[in-house]
């Protein structure tokens, strides 16, 4: 945010910001539907230029704008929900979270088109900085890069047992992770986003940016301590003081630290369910270099390269523990070893 701080956010930015969504919309086609979801607390700018982008190749584009939803995985707007159910393509540029813990937007995801789902492109919390400057202006090569990285990475977890999980601000975590299909991470990670199904011809699913791994453990199976030392979901913002969860079979049984961690506590009281305090979440490493340290910002955290976000509450790969409430912090430059040999990454370096 250090630009947007010093010189503000001018209009003449949409200029750098549609090169920057060259890449997620290269495929699209005339006559392709987008509903774009988003707040009324999102940068105006950034829905202008997809929308702008969108309609430059042909597209067929609703923007729906609501009020900011009170928490993530909060729904949107019944109306938004009605007219998603017609889209192609769901585009989520929301200030709050829309992941798949979100219940309306699961069920969308499980009646819609394509291959029995309408794809969702997360652009959540999305900001010109993270856009222009940071990991939304990755190329196709580097987007490449991170694929094949995180096929190498995927293929390990395809084939491993146990996850361990540790850093220097004392995350030390150990769960399950068998259960998989044969070869499905190594298939899901190592796959192009953004890309047209060969035999439907649908549009597939991306994020932007772009640059993840992660891995779901088996309910019930995680113990340890995570850290998340940098931010989270909430509260926003580069946190002053980390925040420990203990974990017991697959469940937060505490949460300690000083704000943050009361701030954490609280939320999950107010929009949370039982479920929401499981370990149903993902344990996830970024890809992205271009991502910034420090930003504060879980759309641009997320994707850093050797970051863990790590999720507690709804997972959406196995459909195991269902929550209404998803919540994901970042503990930087994880170190990641699957049963007990092979390391997948040290001190944030991956190494496969």
């Amino acid at each position: 945010m250090e630009q947007i701080s010093r010189y503000g956010t001018p209009s003449t930015r949409l200029i750098s910001m549609l090169k920057c969504l060259e890449y997620p919309m290269r495929n699209v086609r005339e006559g392709d539907k987008f509903v774009i979801l988003t707040d009324d607390q999102m940068d105006p700018l950034i829905w202008q230029a997809t929308m702008a982008t969108l309609h430059s190749r042909g597209a067929e584009c609703l923007l729906c704008l609501y009020p900011r939803r009170s928490h993530h995985c909060a729904d949107p707007s019944p109306l938004a929900l009605g007219a998603a159910r017609a889209a192609d393509v769901i585009l989520a540029l929301t200030t709050t979270a829309l992941n798949s813990g979100t219940p309306g937007l699961r069920q969308i995801r499980s009646e819609g088109s394509g291959k029995g789902k309408t794809p969702v492109w997360l652009f959540e919390e999305l900001n010109q900085e993270i856009l222009i400057d940071g990991g939304g202006a990755s190329t196709a090569a580097e987007v490449e890069e991170m694929c094949e990285i995180q096929r190498r990475v995927g293929a390990i977890y395809d084939n491993g047992k146990q996850i361990h999980v540790t850093s220097s601000s004392g995350t030390d975590l150990v769960a399950d992770i068998s259960g998989y299909a044969p070869g499905a991470l190594a298939r899901r990670w190592g796959e192009i986003p953004f890309e047209r199904h060969p035999e439907t011809g649908k549009l597939g699913s991306g994020t932007w940016p772009f640059g993840e791994v992660h891995v779901e453990p088996l309910p019930d199976s995680a113990n340890g301590v995570v850290v998340w030392d940098e931010t989270a979901h909430y509260p926003p913002g580069q946190w002053k003081q980390p925040v420990r969860l203990s974990i017991e079979n697959g469940r937060v049984v505490d949460i300690s630290g000083g704000h943050e961690a009361r701030e954490i506590r609280g939320y999950l009281e107010r929009y949370g369910d039982d479920n929401s305090w499981r370990v149903g979440g993902e344990i996830a490493i970024g890809t992205n270099r271009r991502c910034l340290p420090y930003t504060g910002c879980m759309r641009s955290e997320k994707k850093r390269y050797g970051a863990m976000h790590f999720g507690i509450g709804h997972g959406a790969d196995r459909g195991l523990v269902n929550s209404v409430l998803r919540l994901e912090g970042i503990t930087d430059r994880v170190t990641i070893v699957v049963d007990g040999k092979h390391t997948v990454a040290r001190d944030g370096e991956i190494l496969v």
